[in-house]
Order: structure tokens, then C-alpha cells, then sequence
């Protein structure tokens, strides 16, 4: 995978300031045909409700549950509190998207141990990135804070093996297979299941 990390880099630079969400369903091509990647994944919580994930990212390397922030300016943050700069002043943003992606990697961990047996300690990584931020400070933050999609892939190929090509197929597949619970309650707006996206053919 490490051979891609520069022609992405060209290829992502030519898009910087349009890049967004969509930047990172671009990763899948540079990936091994065994990976595989979930676009705004619903995954259930202890509560009994539901917790989307922008994109579930699933290798030999791990289970990557990224969370995308489309913020422009200038942010820091220090332990999950986090503040934008507007002029010469540090205004608190009151929704911390480290703590949302600590939550997104709890919940997910529950739930997918509790279907697949003797999976390694350690195996979520929940990234924030911020494709097109001016400027990102982040320190002693509970999950890593990437700024740009070739952190996250720089990051996703630093990764060791921890999973084995069955392990990531079952953890695949009870995210494709999982059913919505039926719910008493109607809601305006059914969210579908979430969908793979199949790795395309990379060509030169």
C-alpha cells in the first residue's frame, strides 16, 4: 500500500479545498482488494439506539472508524475540549468530535466482540480528520486527530497486521448483515442498512 501514499498525494492535491467526505471513498482504490469500506455505517449502541460512522474502514491493519469534519479555520483542542478561532480570539466549540469517535469506538467494540470471538485487544482505531482545515492543534486528545486524507492513509498503512483475512470477512459481514431493530416508534425518515463499497480496479 505504500507504493500509492505518493501518486494519492498528487492526486488528492489537485482537489485540495473541494475535498470532503467523498475524499475518503477515494481510499478504496489504493487498498488490497482484501479491505473493505462501509459509507456512513449504523452500528447499534447499549442504549438500544443507533450510532452512524462516516466511514468504517475494515483490513488486516484493523477496523478504522473514521469521523470526517468538513471544518475550515483554525481549531485546537486538549483533551477532547475544543476551541475555533474566530479573529484574535479562542471561541469553545461545544461538540467535541474526538469524544463522538471515543463513543463510536466503544459502541462498535461492544458490539462486534459480542459476535466474533477472540478478536485482538486494540484492533478499532476511531480517527478524526479534517480534510480541509486551515490549521489543527490537537494534545492529549482520546483518539488521534488527522488533518488531511493522506494522514489517514499514511496512518491506515503504519498500522500493523492484527486481523486475519477470516476475521476481517466476519466483522464485514455482521456489519452488511445487521437489521435495523424494529422500532414502535414510526420515524419520518427509515435510514437503510449500510452498503460495502466494492474496491474498483485501480489503473494506471
Amino acid at each position: 500500500m505504500g507504493s500509492f501514499i505518493f501518486e494519492f498525494k498528487q492526486t488528492t492535491n489537485k482537489f485540495k479545498g473541494n475535498m470532503g467526505e467523498w475524499g475518503v471513498s477515494l481510499l478504496l482504490q489504493f487498498f488490497p482488494d482484501t479491505w473493505v469500506i462501509f459509507n456512513n455505517a449504523l452500528v447499534p449502541t447499549n442504549s438500544g439506539s443507533l450510532t452512524e460512522i462516516d466511514h468504517l474502514i475494515i483490513g488486516e491493519g484493523g477496523v478504522f472508524l473514521v469521523e470526517v469534519k468538513t471544518w475550515k479555520g483554525s481549531f485546537s483542542a486538549y483533551k477532547d475540549k475544543w476551541k475555533r478561532r474566530v479573529g484574535n480570539n479562542w471561541v469553545a466549540v461545544y461538540d467535541s468530535p474526538t469524544s463522538q469517535s471515543l463513543y463510536h469506538q466503544k459502541m462498535f467494540s461492544q458490539w462486534i466482540i459480542s459476535l466474533i470471538s477472540n478478536l485482538p485487544d486494540g484492533f478499532v482505531v476511531a480517527p478524526v480528520v479534517f480534510p480541509i482545515a486551515k490549521w489543527i492543534g490537537a494534545n492529549d486528545c482520546s483518539v488521534p486527530v488527522l488533518q488531511g486524507i493522506p494522514a489517514l492513509l499514511q496512518m491506515i498503512n503504519n498500522s500493523r497486521d492484527c486481523l486475519t483475512p477470516m476475521q476481517v470477512q466476519g466483522i464485514a459481514q455482521a456489519i452488511e448483515n445487521f437489521t435495523l431493530p424494529t422500532n414502535t416508534t414510526p420515524t419520518p425518515k427509515p435510514i437503510p442498512k449500510p452498503k460495502p463499497v466494492k474496491r474498483q480496479n485501480h489503473t494506471s
